[in-house]
């Protein structure tokens, strides 16, 4: 597809306008700067085996760097290319000028090998977010391309340690090199997604948090793999919820300890520890019947308090809380049908219908609406503050994490929550509502990224 036609395919049209510029005090803050570089090289995975693995990653580290900025204020981050070939980042999450959105073609050019370009935001919304590739991610992002970013709140809850946990999975040979010979394959990309053979967290195999009675952690989850679907374990009874996807929500216990994640999906937690002194508390990955140790709390001798804390841990709302729906919406139907076992013959691919032999030529499997691929015109086109009902009919045998560029939803299934991803099991049906208030061109599509590639995007 040639720039221009890329351009017109978006999801998205709002009327030209921003939402940020009523934010107090933009003139006067001093932007805070970040520098990020896209490079190749090798990487340690095993602290007690090591063995260099070939990876992209950003500024030499898996995840990359943990980005800090202030809600409210303008921060410029500045991307060097040094891979070979072109990319760009995406704030995932972030309600910004849909000039940073990162999408290139649609929000901005591939930034080339070589080149660099400065991404310039102030986010609204203080929360756990993350930064990845959004060029070939199938494979830049399979190799390594992402990391987080937190927007700090004026006056958070008093927390003993701030922790982060980023989960992976990575496809490995035998020679621990990642197994680059199955990128792109169609077997994965009309089924589940790409799926590894191992478990990172925070990069690491066997990651170990160190904590003392009494303490109380916030622990910052992400899902940045491909594709997985990360359902976990906890052993702390004392272990609440307070913000998904960035969003405050009333703090509740966590139901058995388990909390699932779909890829691009985040969950703050507060931890108060409660275990005795010198014992370990694992948290475990469940797949199926199996359950699988994949990073640790090892309780230390220190007695940080006897008592635990009775400090509030509500997060202070954020702007994009203030979202009141209208009871009456535009309703957008979004139907999902194809992939394997699926129903699809035929769908239409760069304004063309093909048959289900030629799509798979042109490595499509999945369309929207029977359309596979960025369309020509967008799903949706309507003026700033119209509300929307985007109705999701996932007419298949596969599980979907829908996520909507630059805006938060309410998902019909969790109405107290706001999230930017939203998991569809299998042939579910569901609806995500919200705000059309950000203008710009944004994507709609499916973060089982081998799906986004092969058809779900809009």
């Amino acid at each position: 597809m040639d720039r221009r036609s890329f351009v017109k395919a978006s999801c998205i049209t709002l009327t030209s306008g921003s939402l940020f510029k009523s934010l107090p005090g933009l003139s006067n803050v001093k932007p805070s700067g970040y520098v990020l570089k896209a490079s190749e090289g090798a990487f340690s995975f095993d602290q007690a085996q090591p063995v260099p693995t070939r990876v992209m990653y950003y500024n030499q580290s898996i995840p990359g760097p943990v980005i800090k900025i202030p809600q409210g204020e303008e921060s410029v981050i500045q991307f060097h290319n040094a891979l070979e070939e072109p990319s760009s980042i995406h704030w995932h999450g972030l309600r910004i000028n849909n000039a940073m959105d990162g999408v290139p073609g649609m929000t901005q050019a591939l930034v080339q090998p070589g080149e660099t370009f400065n991404y310039r935001f102030t986010p609204p919304d203080a929360g756990t977010y993350w930064y990845h590739t959004h060029q070939r991610a199938w494979a830049q992002l399979a190799l390594g391309l992402a990391g987080v970013l937190i927007v700090e709140e004026s006056h958070p809850p008093l927390v003993d340690q701030n922790l982060i946990f980023a989960i992976d999975d990575w496809r490995f040979g035998e020679d621990r090199q990642i197994d680059t010979s199955s990128l792109g394959a169609m077997r994965d990309w009309s089924h589940g997604g790409r799926m590894g053979n191992m478990i990172t967290v925070n990069g690491q195999i066997g990651k170990t948090y160190t904590v003392s009675i009494g303490q109380r952690i916030r622990f910052r989850m992400l899902n940045i793999a491909n594709s997985r679907i990360m359902t976990l374990r906890f052993n702390h009874p004392q272990t609440s919820i307070i913000s998904v996807d960035g969003q405050p929500v009333k703090p509740y216990l966590v139901d058995s300890g388990v909390i699932t994640l779909a890829p691009g999906q985040r969950s703050d937690l507060i931890i108060d520890i409660t275990s005795d002194p010198g014992s370990n508390s694992p948290i475990e990955l469940l797949i199926k019947d199996q359950v699988f140790p994949i990073a640790n709390f090892e309780i230390d001798n220190k007695v940080q308090r006897e008592q635990l804390l009775d400090s509030p841990i509500s997060l202070p709302d954020n702007p994009a809380n203030q979202m009141v729906l209208p009871n009456e919406m535009k309703q957008v139907p979004l139907h999902i049908g194809g992939g394997a076992m699926g129903r699809m013959n035929k769908a239409i691919f760069q304004g063309k219908e093909m048959g289900i032999k030629d799509l798979i030529q042109n490595k499509q499997i999945w369309a929207f609406n029977g359309i596979a691929g960025l369309p020509e015109k967008p799903l949706f086109s309507v003026k700033r503050g119209t509300a929307i009902s985007l109705n999701i009919d996932n007419d298949n045998v596969w599980p979907h994490a829908m996520h909507i560029h630059g805006h938060h939803f309410i998902d019909d299934k969790n109405p107290a929550e706001l999230r930017d991803t939203a998991l569809l099991t299998r042939q579910e049906k569901g609806s995500l509502k919200f705000i059309a208030d950000n203008p710009g061109k944004w994507l709609i599509h499916c973060h089982m990224i081998e799906h986004q590639a092969s058809g779900m995007v809009t």
